[in-house]
């Protein structure tokens, strides 16, 4: 049983039932499709005393009392892939609940999957195959069916049912605090800060600009930025991502030019061809030392390429000692660049506490590779 709440007071009543739990388990519907910010659509919640309920905030104008629930820091918010969730109430309420717990990075830690769909972990833990048949329900429509609201309660449902679980396994290994980090960078709202001025990275095709050309995307990709977020639209729908690399190959300035650039609709976007021409300009006119310039990655050398073969090796020997995939510490590609920059240490949380001391001793001689029957293991040189 849940409840459906469409109503502050009756909001303000069931925060008050759940205002002394210990834990909540959180979830959240949007849609963002149509705009730039995701619009909330529905808040599943669940009490580690077994309350449930399905907040609408389309029809609460005020959700002020739940902010207060989420800020408390005597309370944890368990999630499962928590930086959409967090990201969209950070939006809506103007803070990141916390502290947090993040099921899917818990997975990861204990050994039961990497990036694992909620789905799979509900199946993996407690033997449920949930339903498919709302995935791709219009969140925003009114009223929400009875079978919609059963689908969206599952997900704190389950995840109530697990995290106990997880905090059990966790203990048992002596990993509870191996999280500690993660979770307070996802805590942080500078982890969901919009950076204008570096959107020119995530534009797709950029690898074919030269340096003075990235240097009027950087321009563009930064109007395009703000004008989404001001007009709330999606970015594709103010200027696509292939006209916004043709505009700083060609480096049009006028309309004739303009016309000639492939899927570009002259007419329709002539209010901003005038501001167009001026970033263009501005970029041009940009010194050399100033110009954006993508990170070219260089091959490792053969003898760093040994060296990471080795390291790689300790790492997948240190995964499997501690029952996780090796992914999840790093990858081959974390582990070249840590190479090619003169270090041996991988981070300072977790990660780097499974190998860091390994890779060290490993370099310094004072651990070698052998082989014993038909595993390779690490072996003091004394």
């Amino acid at each position: 049983m849940f409840e459906v709440i469409e109503t502050k007071s009756d909001l303000i009543q069931f925060v008050e039932k759940i205002s002394q739990s210990e834990w909540l388990a959180l979830d959240t519907e949007f849609l963002r499709e149509k705009t730039y910010y995701a619009k909330l659509c529905l808040i599943q919640i669940e009490s580690s005393d077994g309350l449930r309920a399905c907040i609408d905030p389309i029809s609460i104008d005020d959700i002020s009392p739940l902010t207060d629930l989420l800020n408390d820091d005597k309370i944890t918010k368990v999630f499962h892939a928590a930086h959409q969730d967090l990201e969209i109430l950070l939006q809506m309420t103007g803070s990141v609940p916390s502290p947090i717990f993040d099921s899917q990075v818990a997975a990861s830690v204990l050994g039961i999957g990497d990036h694992m769909a909620y789905a799979r972990l509900v199946e993996a833990m407690t033997g449920t195959v949930l339903s498919k048949a709302q995935s791709r329900t219009n969140w925003a429509q009114r009223p929400l069916k009875p079978a919609q609201l059963d689908y969206a309660i599952d997900d704190v449902r389950y995840l109530a049912q697990i995290y106990p679980k997880m905090l059990k396994q966790l203990a048992s290994k002596g990993r509870l605090q191996w999280l500690d980090k993660d979770f307070e960078q996802a805590a942080d709202p500078q982890t969901y800060a919009i950076n204008a001025q570096n959107r020119w990275k995530k534009v797709r095709g950029l690898q074919v600009l030269k340096r003075p050309q990235l240097s009027i995307l950087k321009n563009l990709a930064a109007w395009r930025e703000e004008k989404a977020e001001q007009s709330d639209l999606p970015r594709k729908w103010i200027i696509g991502d292939e006209i916004l690399i043709e505009l700083a190959k060609q480096q049009p300035t006028n309309k004739e030019e303009l016309s000639e650039i492939r899927g570009l609709n002259v007419d329709r976007t002539q209010k901003y061809h005038k501001l167009w021409f001026d970033l263009i300009a501005k970029g041009l006119a940009t010194p050399e030392d100033e110009w954006p310039e993508l990170p070219r990655s260089k091959k490792p050398t053969p003898n760093q390429n040994i060296t990471i073969d080795l390291l790689m090796l300790v790492l997948q020997i240190q995964a499997k000692k501690h029952g996780i995939m090796p992914a999840v510490i790093a990858t081959r590609k974390q582990v070249a660049t840590m190479i090619q920059a003169g270090n041996s240490q991988l981070s300072n949380d977790w990660r780097g506490e499974i190998v860091n001391d390994e890779f060290s001793k490993l370099l310094s001689g004072e651990l070698r590779l052998g082989v014993d029957g038909n595993s390779v293991q690490l072996i003091s040189k004394s």
